[in-house]
């Protein structure tokens, strides 16, 4: 069995947020010279059973990522990039600007790799950005070196790994390292709703429609991409034969497309990669595609790929179709993701998540929102239902029953999230923007030589990179830097009457279960879905 293990960076406060808990430190006497770096919950609590201990040769590669260095600075910085009546105005970082005065130290680096290489495991950077270990060797290696045992498990069907104790560093080690991500499975989800699979594309909005129903067309003349790349973050490949067919049945351009495959060689296709990448491009035509593709669907491989995104500072807008609940999701896997969206802030790169297509419970008891469409620095897609004319025009449109959406658990309501609607609870609130995700109004695709119909905030997040990709090249044009945290631009715009009333179609009618759509802001759709005309504009500063 091959494990993946990855112990990644995190931050102990945000600037926009009121911060991700730290992981808690070892209390017990026995314990008392090493710090915990990752907090394991027993498996027999979820009603897996133990079936015996991982073979000691095992082989393992793990992940150690670092703190990140003078957080309050980069926070203050962060701040300055997005206030308008700052010098620092826009003039974003590069990788090298950020690895030279928040990224961890030589000497930092240094102890952690030391330590490391004392039980016979073979250390090694791969990222630029000076964030990630990469560490390799054996089960019984690890297991020494962070004082587990790891253990194979079973509930029900599924088989799985993961320890039986916290996951512990010496004190003087752990104070450089912020979390273990993966020494347990933690798998992702796509959230794609299929509806049928066909023989013709016929069924599913079309991108001319989709186009029409948002008011994308008339942009086309002045911008439609060129110049700008969108990262895709995901798991699976795409197959460019399907790109391909997909552009000469809707008479697209054919893309750019290149693909990197994070910790594997290789990678299946994947409806979900290929509906990102056509419908990103259905979007912006001309704009280039990234694609970053975890080897694994899991937390761990994507936590990477999102590092090497951010250290690679190749795309302005990202997007990612895979999440999990935000109760789900362990503290460390969140702060190390929450990190790295902190350091694209930064070099000022936009990232849009989808919200979930579970509605307001996100697939559990209760109220649930998605992560990482939860974090401060993300994007939230959310889902509507939309009723739109064979010509494409919007008739009307209301609230995705299953489209995610509600109050973060976890982090702080952020400093630019008010205006009319917006909960006032100091929480982090979802979604902020939304389009068309109804699987019963889906979209036309092409995956494996096949027209398939699909819907879910899946299709959301492409999309609004993509739209973001426009508004990038529109303030290229003129000389101005990228949007980065969209966020910023999206609120400050709804906040205008004038602006609102123009970019945003307030959807006020339906529900994601718990939560109701309104006048102004609601969580099922955030500000509305958009006319890309106005938005745009609006947006081009």
């Amino acid at each position: 069995m091959q494990i993946s293990v990855r112990v990644l960076a995190a931050t102990t406060a945000c600037l926009l947020t009121g911060g991700v808990p730290l992981v808690a430190m070892a209390a017990t006497a026995p314990m008392a010279k090493r710090a915990v770096v990752a907090n394991v919950e027993p498996q027999a609590k979820h009603g897996a059973r133990n079936v015996g201990e991982l073979a000691g040769n095992a082989p393992m590669h793990v992940a150690i990522g670092l703190k990140l260095r003078n957080q309050a600075a980069l926070q203050q910085l962060i701040g300055e990039l997005y206030n308008p009546s700052s010098k620092q105005y826009g003039h974003y970082l590069t990788p090298q600007q950020f690895r030279q005065e928040f990224a961890p130290s030589a000497s930092e680096v240094e102890a952690v790799s030391t330590y490391l290489r004392q039980y016979g495991l073979k250390v090694q950077s791969d990222s630029h950005n000076n964030l990630v270990l990469d560490v390799k060797g054996t089960a019984m290696q690890m297991e020494h070196a962070f004082s587990i045992r790891e253990h194979q498990y079973q509930e029900g069907s599924l088989d799985f790994y993961a320890p039986s104790q916290v996951g512990t560093l010496p004190a003087s080690i752990a104070q450089y390292v912020s979390g273990v991500v993966g020494l347990g499975e933690e798998p992702m989800t796509g959230h794609l709703t299929m509806t049928k699979r066909s023989a013709s594309a016929t069924g599913g909005y079309t991108p001319a429609q989709i186009q029409t129903a948002y008011d994308y067309k008339p942009l086309y003349s002045s911008w439609a991409g060129r110049g700008q790349t969108i990262a895709i973050v995901t798991s699976g490949s795409v197959n460019v034969s399907d790109v391909d067919a997909f552009d000469s049945a809707f008479g697209l351009p054919n893309p750019l497309i290149r693909q990197r495959v994070i910790d594997g060689t290789s990678t299946a296709p994947g409806d979900e990669t290929t509906l990102d990448c056509e419908w990103s491009h259905a979007i912006a035509p001309t704009a280039s595609l990234a694609v970053y593709e975890a080897a694994t669907p899991d937390a761990a491989a994507f936590i990477d790929a999102f590092n090497q995104v951010a250290s690679d500072d190749g795309a302005h807008v990202v997007t990612t179709s895979w999440g999990a609940p935000e109760s789900q999701t362990p503290s460390s896997t969140i702060d190390a993701e929450h990190s790295i969206f902190e350091e694209m802030a930064a070099q000022g790169q936009s990232v849009f998540a989808a919200a979930g297509d579970s509605g307001s419970s996100d697939g559990l008891a209760g109220n649930h929102v998605d992560y990482p469409s939860s974090d401060p620095y993300v994007t939230a897609c959310g889902g509507t239902t939309l009723d739109a004319a064979s010509d494409g025009e919007r008739l009307s449109e209301s609230a995705w029953t299953d489209g995610g959406g509600g109050q973060s658990a976890i982090f702080g309501q952020p400093s630019w999230q008010y205006g009319p609607g917006v909960p006032v609870t100091g929480a982090r609130q979802t979604a902020d923007i939304a389009l068309n995700a109804n699987p019963a109004t889906g979209y036309d695709f092409y995956y494996e030589g096949t027209w398939e119909i699909a819907g879910g905030t899946s299709f959301v997040a492409p999309e609004m990179a993509a739209t973001f990709a426009l508004i990038d090249q529109s303030r290229a044009l003129k000389g101005k830097p990228p949007v980065g945290l969209a966020d910023i631009g999206i609120y400050a715009m709804a906040r205008n009457a004038s602006y609102r009333n123009f970019a945003f179609h307030d959807v006020t009618s339906g529900n994601n279960g718990a939560y109701a759509a309104g006048v102004g802001y609601d969580h099922p759709t955030g500000w509305g879905s958009i006319d890309a005309y106005y938005f745009v504009h609006g947006l081009n500063g």
